[in-house]
């Protein structure tokens, strides 16, 4: 019988608490700057779209997130200045998956003129959808970044031919 009031009484404990409706869900500190992004570039993947992404760091400030670039196969922390959406680094920075040798990868990156844009960009389906634009230093070259949030309309995703990493 004891058994059976433990078990009741677990279950009313878990019902009461599980429908707390107070809680709001709270986004990152570089929220509206975060998510995946479908970018082409001049000299990277042949001209052909590929995927960055950006997200907050573990301190979830909003001055600082990572930048994760598919294509010429980075990852690195960037400044950010949140209010105006723009992002760079001061000094070219180490690439933190340039010692996996998996994919040839850059050592050293320097991003400048990073910027996110709302509702700014058509994408190929037609669609509007923020734009992502900046310039990255790699290796010697200059590479111009540009492209928009992935929508997931099918539209989009059937013209759009992303590339998992330049190999």
């Amino acid at each position: 019988m004891k058994k059976y009031i433990f078990l009741l009484f677990s279950v009313l404990a878990f019902a009461l608490t599980a429908c707390n409706e107070e809680t709001e869900p709270g986004g990152t500190a570089v929220e509206k700057m975060a998510g995946e992004w479908v970018v082409k570039s001049e000299g990277v993947n042949d001209g052909k779209w590929f995927t960055v992404r950006t997200y907050n760091t573990a301190s979830n400030v909003a001055t600082e997130m990572w930048l994760e670039d598919k294509g010429l196969n980075y990852k690195i922390k960037v400044s950010v200045s949140y209010d105006a959406r723009t992002f760079m680094t001061v000094e070219a920075v180490t690439n933190t998956i340039a010692s996996k040798e998996d994919a040839p990868a850059p050592t050293k990156i320097k991003i400048s003129e990073g910027k996110v844009q709302e509702g700014v960009y058509e994408t190929p389906g037609g669609h509007i959808s923020d734009k992502i634009s900046f310039t990255v230093e790699a290796d010697g070259q200059t590479y111009k970044v540009e492209g928009f949030r992935r929508t997931g309309f099918e539209e989009d995703k059937r013209l759009v031919q992303v590339v998992p990493s330049a190999r």
